[in-house]
């Protein structure tokens, strides 16, 4: 929709003018004469729309308010067709006092403008009440009181002021309109005025009331980029956090299926957020213009150059004085070519969208005879032609004189009638030669075409969607995944982290096995060194050696690579659990660290079952979690069919609120050996981690790895070496 552009400098000023205009109280609600009734006539006489010339714009315009209270010029229809009088005059019925509205189409000199017109007005028509004028040039409208004591000046300057700050730049007359009849009913335009000050002031002005072509694409590319990457942004994290957090899952098509559903449910939910956030576009203020509203203009010109070979538009009457008017009329009847001229304001909102040569090619269809068509505009001196018939060759609006590309153009110092002489003296100075046929305009769109704007899932979206969506969600993983690694490192540097700080409840066989690999690695690099370093010597340090080696022969035998899945090692996750526990097992018994050995609970004169006083703490793996730290308390906690059982688990286990609550089960350790990869918890699976039992035995798992492996297994006093490479 076109627009008419206010200047910041005009918001200044108007906010400069709230605070120094003296405050009273709107009138609006005070009885007084009914307000005229507005109407669609055309704003003049009989013999002014057939062709009788005005003294000046002012006496066309009262005439035309002497019919109907409210004015609208038909050279405007694109942006207030002349249908928009009876919105006009249902805002004004809330004035309480007569009221005149005026809409005219001139952008500039000549003619009076503003207030100066109001006042000529009034003393044309001879009618008092309140005047409103509005134009496309001026940055809000113009307003004027004049014989009623009901309504000052003041309060109507400061509700039109305050109807241009409350609204945005482009809400157009109508609106504007309607909003200064508001306020000046509301009573609260002191109120007003000061809220609409200090958002001035705070450069807090409204946004664009109707978007433009490129608004709507940038919106169309910044909704697919929330439709794709808003999805998988959510997706990835929570995959990342679950990942951290050690409740990720086995791959499942069910779950696939479910993931893929329920990422296409968030992307459509995104769209429609956004359909009705940015895609919903305010209609129109008023109606599209009908075609008698677009070609009234047309018909107007066609019957004044009936009459006579130059036709100044009386809106804009100043633009020629009667002399020159005069003058020209003579000199265009003396040339050897007929030539018609039409001096008419020019503009966007009129209905050949401000193009000369458009105007010109409809006139000739409607008039319908050979002539040099020229179009005029009086408000910036622009000249078009168009030759139809004629015995001259080479007539074009590319080739006029300088002067005629507007006023004070390439230096030119000459007024409209001095322009229309050269352009005269151009067209008498052609030499004679076959007319081409003219060529045909581009023709401008129509109000319908020209307002529309493209869909919210066009263009821009789909590159929004395809690329910058998914980029951006993957670089906010890339954020989220580097602030999970410096958080953790700033944990790790005021705590000393475990041998499993991360400790997963739902791990996949692939990390099972990676963790059991490192876990015998790490015992691997303590019994080579158990060899010369302290205890290797005493028969504490060799029976510890002894059975620290026990535990690696047996885990590095259920990760050989002849074993298992062909390459990687490991039967399944039952037995790579079992492996990692062996592990830790091992390096219990060779380590001094509390965390691991259980030398806290020592010291603290806890002791495991069946140790005597001042022997060393057997090793016990969290009962709900073998992944956990050691066990140091014992506890009853839920278990998968409701019932409670008394558990030794870690210390995070045992500080945990989930462990005593409904939500117990969920802590335990849960193992991917159901039929189809479905999760079981370690403790219903048959083998060492089943109940009953309280704690887990490393011996007992030893055991039944050894039944396990059967005469595979070494025996426990042969010290072995690692079956497969466990840095890899």
């Amino acid at each position: 929709m076109r627009t008419r552009i206010r200047r910041p400098a005009a918001a200044l000023a108007a906010a400069l003018a709230l605070a120094l205009l003296p405050g009273a109280t709107a009138a609006g609600d005070s009885p007084g004469r009914p307000p005229g009734t507005a109407g669609t006539g055309s704003g003049a006489s009989p013999d002014t729309a057939a062709g009788a010339e005005p003294a000046d714009s002012a006496s066309y315009i009262a005439e035309g308010l002497r019919e109907n209270p409210v004015w609208i010029s038909d050279q405007i229809p694109r942006d207030v067709p002349r249908s928009a009088a009876r919105l006009f005059e249902r805002a004004a019925e809330r004035t309480g006092v007569p009221t005149y509205v005026v809409v005219t189409a001139a952008e500039g000199p000549p003619g009076p403008a503003g207030v100066e017109l109001l006042d000529e007005l009034h003393e044309r028509t001879g009618r008092d009440g309140l005047y409103v004028h509005y134009d496309k040039d001026a940055a809000t409208g113009a307003v004027r009181v004049h014989g009623t004591a009901d309504l000052t000046d003041a309060v109507a300057e400061r509700a039109m002021l305050l109807a241009d700050l409350e609204l945005p730049y482009d809400a157009g007359p109508v609106l504007e309109f309607d909003r200064f009849t508001e306020i000046l009913a509301s009573g609260r335009a002191e109120e007003r005025a000061g809220t609409a000050g200090a958002r001035v002031a705070g450069h807090d002005t409204p946004d664009r009331l109707h978007p433009s072509v490129t608004d709507m694409e940038n919106r169309g590319a910044v909704t697919g980029t929330l439709v794709t990457g808003l999805p998988l942004l959510v997706l990835t994290t929570t995959a990342l956090v679950r990942r951290r957090r050690g409740t990720e899952r086995p791959a499942s098509r069910r779950r696939a299926v479910l993931v893929v559903l329920g990422t296409a449910g968030a992307g459509g939910a995104v769209a429609a957020g956004c359909w009705l956030l940015l895609g919903t576009v305010p209609p129109r203020p008023v109606a599209q213009p009908t075609g008698p509203e677009m070609a009234a203009r047309v018909e107007r010109v066609v019957e004044g150059l009936a009459r006579s070979p130059l036709y100044v538009d009386p809106e804009t009457a100043e633009a020629l004085a009667p002399g020159d008017r005069a003058r020209l009329r003579e000199r265009i009847a003396g040339m050897d070519v007929p030539v018609l001229v039409a001096a008419v304001p020019m503009q966007d909102a009129d209905e050949s969208a401000g193009d000369g040569e458009v105007l010109a090619h409809s006139l000739h269809g409607r008039i319908g005879r050979d002539a040099v068509h020229v179009v005029a505009d009086t408000a910036s001196g622009t000249v078009d032609i168009a030759s139809f018939g004629v015995d001259r060759a080479g007539l074009e609006s590319y080739y006029l004189p300088a002067v005629a590309r507007g006023l004070g153009s390439y230096g030119e110092d000459t007024d409209l009638a001095g322009t229309l002489d050269e352009v005269l003296r151009y067209i008498g100075t052609t030499p004679q030669g076959r007319p081409g046929p003219p060529l045909p305009p581009e023709l401008p769109p129509a109000p319908a075409d020209e307002d529309a704007l493209p869909s919210l899932f066009a263009g821009d979206f789909w590159a929004g969607a395809m690329f910058t969506g998914p980029a951006a969600a993957l670089l906010g993983v890339g954020l989220v995944a580097g602030a999970l690694a410096s958080f953790d490192r700033l944990q790790h540097r005021t705590a000393t982290p475990g041998p499993l700080p991360y400790a997963r409840n739902r791990p996949s066989t692939g990390l099972l096995r990676r963790t059991a690999r490192r876990e015998a690695a790490l015992l691997s690099e303590l019994l080579d060194g158990r060899a010369v370093g302290r205890g290797a010597g005493d028969e504490e340090g060799d029976a510890a050696a002894v059975r620290a080696r026990h535990f690696h022969r047996l885990a590095t035998e259920l990760l050989e690579p002849s074993r298992g899945d062909g390459g990687d090692g490991g039967d399944g996750p039952l037995e790579l659990l079992c492996a990692a526990v062996l592990a830790r097992a091992g390096r219990a018994v060779l380590e001094e660290d509390p965390r691991v050995a259980l030398e806290a609970a020592g010291k603290a004169g806890a002791k495991a079952p069946g140790s005597s006083a001042g022997a060393r703490p057997q090793y016990e793996p969290c009962r709900l979690n073998p992944l956990h730290g050691p066990a140091l308390q014992s506890l009853r906690v839920p278990t998968p069919s409701g019932s409670r059982r008394s558990a030794r688990v870690c210390a995070a286990c045992a500080a945990s609120p989930a462990t005593a609550s409904a939500n117990g089960p969920r802590l335990l350790l849960h193992l991917p050996l159901g039929p189809r990869g479905e999760l079981v918890p370690h403790q219903e699976v048959p083998g060492p981690f089943t109940w009953p039992g309280s704690a887990v035995r490393p011996d007992a798992v030893a055991q039944w790895v050894q039944e396990r492996l059967g005469d595979a297994g070494p025996s426990p006093a042969e010290p072995g070496a690692p079956a497969v490479d466990l840095h890899k």
